[in-house]
């Protein structure tokens, strides 16, 4: 053990009973540390589990990448050159299109996807996630999303009224059930048909607005997107999950980066406790200070004394808030005692997902200011000159 660090350690023990004051303001620190790396990591550990929470449900309601083409694809075509292609696990045929539906004086804008049944079972969650009525939607039937039938008071043979077409006509059809995404956009904006429901209301028989595509990893769809792109050329153009969802995840890490921001100036303010200490330390140890630059002792050895001092403080609050941040993750990861209003964001639990790299970050930053903090201090010690030190003793 190097002496330095062994005197910063006896400097700091010996603070009862010589600096009992001093000793206060040092558990003070370790306690404010502790606070702001407890509530960083809690923080960051609840958003980035709505991050994998919103993740999970998009990538359960839409394909991991789309072909599309501007005037519509002929149906089937491409669709076995595009299984073919290795990392594709599924592809399947999609219409989609915007669409007036009518409930008797009520009626609203939906996004009405046209599916075929049993392909999409291979690339979306959505045959899953119908909690009323049966899949696949038959001819001339629609299921909607829970959130436009607790709406409209609507349920498995409830008859509705679809408006659609270049000349836009009413079309009677027959709900067949209801899906629950858990996202309140899709379910109230987002109505599916079969393929061939759909082209009938719209009149394109035959015709396709694009292909949704499974891969083996969700995340590798930018590669994915590369390698189908290059393989069809133009006019086709591919589109990812991610890119479908751009301005959503920006804004979740810009608000986690923020967030990240604001709860480590907790940190800093705990640090300035780590000043003072060491400052009325130094006060203290003037005395001491003189002897050891008296027997040889030099400047460089005495800034590291109270270095290690203060960065002792800084690791016992990270340690401690370390400790105390991942203890509640895991307790509201497993117990969930916080409960959620589901009717406001469609979760009723609190979702954690406490990542490595948020840990390694957060103690990261906590050690790095106190370590900033114990520059000042440890630089007003080295200062001091043996003579005026021990001028007064």
């Amino acid at each position: 053990m190097r002496y330095e660090l062994f005197l910063a350690l006896r400097y700091l023990n010996g603070l009862r009973r010589s600096q009992p004051f001093v000793s206060v303001i040092a558990l003070i620190s370790v306690l404010g540390v502790a606070v702001g790396v407890a509530a960083l990591l809690v923080v960051l550990g609840v958003m980035s589990g709505f991050d994998a929470d919103l993740e999970k449900k998009i990538v359960g309601a839409n394909p991991h990448l789309v072909v599309h083409v501007e005037d519509g694809l002929a149906q089937g075509e491409f669709l076995q050159k595009i299984e073919s292609t290795p990392g594709v696990i599924a592809a399947s045929p999609f219409i989609q299109t915007q669409v007036l539906l009518r409930v008797g004086d009520q009626a609203t804008g939906v996004l009405l996807r046209g599916i075929d049944p049993e392909l999409e079972q291979q690339v979306t969650g959505l045959a899953g996630a119908v909690t009323q009525g049966k899949w696949p939607p038959g001819p001339g039937r629609l299921i909607v999303g829970s959130e436009l039938a607790r709406r409209w008071g609507l349920h498995p043979g409830s008859t509705i009224t679809v408006i659609a077409g270049e000349k836009p006509k009413p079309h009677p059809v027959e709900v067949a059930g209801t899906f629950t995404t858990g996202m309140y956009d899709y379910d109230l904006n987002l109505v599916l048909a079969s393929n061939e429901t759909v082209q009938e209301l719209l009149g394109v028989p035959g015709r396709i607005s694009g292909i949704g595509v499974r891969i083996e990893t969700a995340m590798n769809a930018p590669a994915m997107k590369r390698v189908l792109q290059q393989q069809l050329g133009y006019p086709y153009w591919v589109t990812t999950w991610i890119d479908m969802n751009q301005n959503l995840f920006s804004a979740l890490k810009l608000e986690k980066l923020v967030m990240f921001v604001i709860l480590t100036l907790i940190i800093l303010v705990a640090c300035f406790n780590i000043i003072a200490t060491l400052l009325m330390m130094v006060v203290g140890k003037t005395k001491e200070v003189g002897i050891l630059k008296s027997v040889g002792a030099t400047s460089i050895s005495v800034r590291r004394i109270f270095t290690f001092a203060g960065l002792i403080i800084g690791l016992l609050g990270t340690m401690l808030g370390a400790a105390i941040g991942m203890g509640l993750c895991a307790a509201l990861a497993k117990y969930q005692f916080i409960q959620l209003p589901a009717e406001v964001y469609y979760i009723d639990k609190l979702p954690v997902k406490l990542e490595w790299r948020d840990i390694f970050s957060v103690v990261g930053a906590a050690v790095g200011i106190s370590w900033a903090a114990c520059l000042y201090p440890a630089w007003v010690a080295a200062r001091l000159q043996p003579a005026e030190a021990l001028r007064y003793e």
